[in-house]
């Protein structure tokens, strides 16, 4: 079933409307409001137990399996995230190879074919990215099924992007799993697999298993991987070299939340987010904002909780805490000023919010940037030890 943590965490003290089902709940909405009370397996072990594991070498050897009309985007963005943290990192810490089913070459959705230095059946990695096209057919998935499992049996960690999420469901590989899907083909997906637990995120990581939306979150995904295996603040080094700006974290939504386009009430919702953007130093005052939105404090409720899945308050409290994680991130304010700039009113309530939502404090999250120490004394040189990582 389609599960939403959404609306665990920041509440507003907003009754569940009465009556309401797991599936009456879900919205293919906010994921990002999850803490750890009540947070999907894969939150809790991928903080314990990072996806990529370094072998005797100390390297992290992975096979990138391409099947035909795979994505080039999702191929580019693990081999540069790969090779440019190799580079960083001053020695080969990222090993990889291509692989196709037959050791052929493979022709991507645009046209073009990649050669590839193995058959999948060639090598024995303890890592296996599978990038597939987003409409599979069924000869693949019989023929790479019985490989997936079996290589799952032995040990192996298994990573499914983008159209691949569908070979690892069909395998019995997702059961019972929390897992990362494509927004195109999610719904379909779950009305014929009604064991798997898809959630609107980028990305999900569960014990062995790892899936990923595809296209544009495959970077994320592969900054993620680093950051758990090397270091967050080397991973964000990484981010700034390939120019990306904000790495996404995994509970992030694939679609823009203002996105109604002929939706009942697209306009009341547009026009109140872009009053709480220009209002976001004013704190809670949503009496004055609703007045901006041309329907009733009453309606703007139904339409928020019905199109993102979650109150206007809600809502207006995660959209300041994203500007105070950025400018954390990005900025030389101070914690306080900070606070101020985003409408809380004192320090304790900043932290507790911002921790609620992002499961560190405010003062930790400022520790996690390198981009202060790097204003004083040039680009840091990486120090950073993979094996003991």
């Amino acid at each position: 079933m389609f599960t939403d943590p959404a609306t665990a965490c920041l509440r507003d003290g907003a009754a569940e409307p009465p009556g309401a089902t797991a599936r009456g709940r879900r919205r293919f909405g906010d994921a990002c409001l999850a803490n750890g009370n009540g947070a999907p397996r894969s939150s809790a072990r991928q903080a314990t137990q990072p996806f990529l594991r370094p072998g005797p070498d100390g390297a992290i050897h992975c096979q990138i399996l391409l099947l035909p009309g795979f994505e080039l985007n999702e191929l580019a963005a693990l081999a540069e995230i790969f090779a440019t943290a190799n580079r960083l990192l001053r020695r080969p810490c990222f090993a990889w190879r291509l692989a196709s089913l037959d050791g052929g070459p493979v022709t991507a959705g645009g046209g073009l074919k990649i050669a590839v230095a193995e058959a999948a059946a060639g090598s024995e990695p303890a890592h296996h990215f599978i990038l597939s096209a987003y409409d599979t057919v069924s000869e693949i998935q019989s023929t790479i099924g019985a490989w997936l499992c079996r290589r799952y049996a032995m040990g192996a960690r298994i990573a499914a992007i983008g159209g691949a999420g569908r070979l690892l469901a069909e395998a019995g590989l997702l059961t019972e799993r929390v897992c990362a899907i494509h927004w195109s083909f999610a719904a379909s997906m779950q009305e014929g697999l009604q064991e798997i637990l898809i959630e609107d995120r980028l990305f999900a990581i569960d014990d062995r298993i790892a899936t990923c939306a595809g296209r544009e979150a495959t970077l994320d995904f592969a900054l993620n991987l680093v950051a758990d295996s090397v270091d967050e603040r080397f991973a964000r080094l990484l981010a700034d070299s390939l120019n990306h700006a904000r790495p996404r974290e995994a509970g992030e939504r694939q679609l823009s939340e203002l996105d109604f386009t002929g939706q009942r009430g697209a306009t009341a919702i547009a026009h109140t987010v872009a009053a709480m953007r220009r209002r976001m130093n004013e704190g809670e005052d949503l009496a004055g904002i609703a007045a901006q939105s041309g329907v009733s404090r009453r309606q703007l409720q139904r339409l928020f909780r019905r199109h993102l899945g979650m109150t206007p308050t809600q809502y207006f409290l995660k959209a300041r805490l994203q500007r105070a994680r950025h400018l954390l991130q990005f900025s030389t304010l101070s914690v306080t000023e900070i606070a101020i700039a985003t409408g809380f009113a004192s320090i304790s309530h900043f932290t507790r919010r911002y921790t609620e939502l992002y499961g560190r404090t405010p003062t930790a999250e400022r520790g996690r940037t390198p981009r202060r120490s790097r204003a004083k004394g040039g680009f840091p040189t990486p120090t950073f030890d993979l094996a003991a990582a």
